[in-house]
């Protein structure tokens, strides 16, 4: 369902859609592996709501479970400051994801609340994090699920 304001993303290799605020920055294919980072528009240098999708090839012996416990354990130091407030097995468009929802800080951004997604297609890990200022997340966290929820890879 498009919403005013908000349009249908089709990724040009990837292949994936969602529904992004219009407004929003797009940058396609920043670096390897990351299909997509869109932002939300410039609001006086605070932190930029946003949300990036990553496409990943899994191993032959990486399923759902196994792949998301091994970013698992990566995210502790990746992050500053990583605290992991919830992580459940769930469906999304009738897909198994793992749905995630952490906090991480560092000096230059402040507190920072990410929710993510991932599921697997074919051979394919593809993850969509949504993150924003921990004090702004009441205001996006609709808006984020609702990404999510349309997401079709």
């Amino acid at each position: 369902m498009i919403r005013p304001g908000i349009v249908t993303y089709r990724h040009p290799a990837a292949g994936f859609t969602l529904p992004l605020p219009e407004a929003w920055e797009r940058l396609e294919g920043p670096s390897p592996g990351i299909a997509l980072i869109a932002l939300e528009p410039e609001q006086g240098g605070r932190f930029r709501a946003n949300v990036v999708v990553t496409v990943e090839e899994l191993t032959e012996t990486l399923d759902l479970e196994g792949w998301q416990a091994s970013t698992d354990e990566h995210l502790p130091g990746a992050l500053d400051g990583y605290l992991l407030l919830d992580r459940e097995r769930t469906a999304l468009n009738g897909r198994d994801v793992i749905r995630r929802l952490a906090h991480h800080a560092r000096p230059e951004t402040g507190s920072i609340t990410m929710e993510q997604w991932a599921l697997v297609v074919g051979r394919m890990g593809l993850t969509l994090t949504a993150s924003t200022s921990t004090l702004d997340y009441d205001s996006v966290a609709s808006l984020f699920s609702g990404i999510a929820g349309e997401l079709e890879p």
